[in-house]
């Protein structure tokens, strides 16, 4: 039910016989409470039943008493602005346009603020199954008529209260651990300044506890009508990240090793082992890491042997490649000299950066005058 009296016959017959003064003060009174009671018919909540109709006055019996003079607006312009705004409210009311006359009213109540209109929208909340809207409402309007409205009214407003909260739940959530940057979600939409407990309509809900650097806390809950409950939202700690700091150290270049070396060891021809054999002693030097050039000289046989090199694979023990020009030099009329080219493979197995071992082996041709030769030497070379 709703507000919505004029002044009364009865009461316009006092005025006329009052004073001028209390005439306009009467008028006032008036314009701001047009407070007369009416029966509404309320539309049940879903899943529930209709809340009871209001056992409060009918619409022909007198209303509460309107706001006293000094309570109402000084200007007459506002006045009538909000009487207006009123008596829209009351006739969409009658017209179940729930959701226009909320309107009005919060018009007319933002204009001159009086208790009995909080009863109307609250009332208005109540059709439109805003339940939470038309709770605090309704606690609103107790509060603030207290002493103000007649008894009767708040009677009435208590028991449409009480109606409303059997068909309602009411959850108080708490957030661990305390956070007051934390805000609270539901059903997907952010409530801004939340106030316990939440007024909740029967069905499943879903509640979210989000704060920065902690990990959501969510719960699920399926309220039933008159339903009373305590959630505790726990926030969690964010799984710990590190974060290592790489350093890059420029390479330090290292010193350049040895590139100059003296071999010293035995050559010998595989063709004729048994007949053959002669120290040979040179000298060696590493062009770039892959390429080397030495001279080799055969002290019996009176040979120099200078010879390029090319390491195909390996480090500390590696392989050769080799391409030579073995120069045969004689003062033997009947033979003389000669030169021959050969090509063929070394190992070097290096024991230090300065001291390696080396064992090579090639093909000679010298010709159709001289035999095809197969000179190979082991030997030990010293690095500077």
């Amino acid at each position: 039910m709703i507000d919505d009296e004029h002044h009364r016959p009865h009461r316009a017959s006092r005025i006329e016989n009052s004073r001028t003064g209390d005439r306009r003060a009467a008028l006032i009174a008036v314009t701001i409470g047009v407070l007369a009671p009416s029966t509404v018919v309320a539309a049940p909540p879903p899943r529930q039943s209709p809340p009871p109709k209001s056992s409060g006055p009918g619409p022909n019996e007198p209303g509460p008493a309107a706001p006293t003079p000094d309570e109402s607006t000084p200007n007459k312009l506002l006045q009538r602005e909000a009487d207006r705004h009123f008596k829209s409210g009351v006739a969409l009311y009658r017209e179940a346009k729930y959701a226009d006359a909320l309107a009005e009213f919060e018009r007319a109540y933002e204009i001159a603020p009086h208790p009995l209109v909080l009863f109307n929208i609250a009332e208005c909340h109540r059709e439109l199954l805003h339940y939470a809207e038309a709770v605090m409402s309704y606690r609103r309007f107790l509060a603030d008529g207290n002493g103000r409205v007649p008894a009767a009214r708040l009677a009435t407003a208590q028991a449409e209260l009480d109606a409303l909260l059997a068909l309602i739940a009411r959850v108080t959530v708490t957030i661990t651990p305390a956070n007051e940057d934390a805000v609270l979600i539901l059903d997907g939409k952010e409530l801004d300044r939340p106030v316990m407990p939440l007024v909740l309509p029967p069905g499943e809900h879903r509640l979210i506890a989000r704060a920065a650097g902690r990990r959501d806390a969510a719960r699920t809950m399926q309220l039933s009508a008159g339903d009373s409950l305590e959630i505790e939202l726990e926030l969690g700690e964010l799984p710990r990240v590190t974060v290592e700091r790489v350093v890059t150290v420029p390479a330090v270049p290292a010193p350049p090793g040895p590139s100059l070396a003296l071999d010293a060891g035995v050559g010998m021809n595989l063709r004729r082992l048994g007949k053959t054999g002669a120290p040979s002693v040179g000298f060696g030097a590493e062009i770039g890491s892959r390429f080397g050039v030495d001279v080799d000289f055969v002290l019996v046989a009176y040979a120099v042997i200078p010879s390029i090199r090319v390491r195909v694979i390996g480090d500390a023990l590696s392989l050769h490649a080799i391409g030579a020009v073995p120069i045969a030099l004689s003062s033997d009329p009947m033979s003389g000299s000669f030169v021959t080219a050969a090509g063929g493979l070394a190992v070097r197995y290096r024991l230090t950066p300065r001291l390696a071992l080396h064992l090579e082996s090639y093909v000679s041709f010298a010709g159709k005058d001289q035999d095809t030769a197969f000179p190979t030497f082991l030997g030990g070379e010293l690095w500077f």
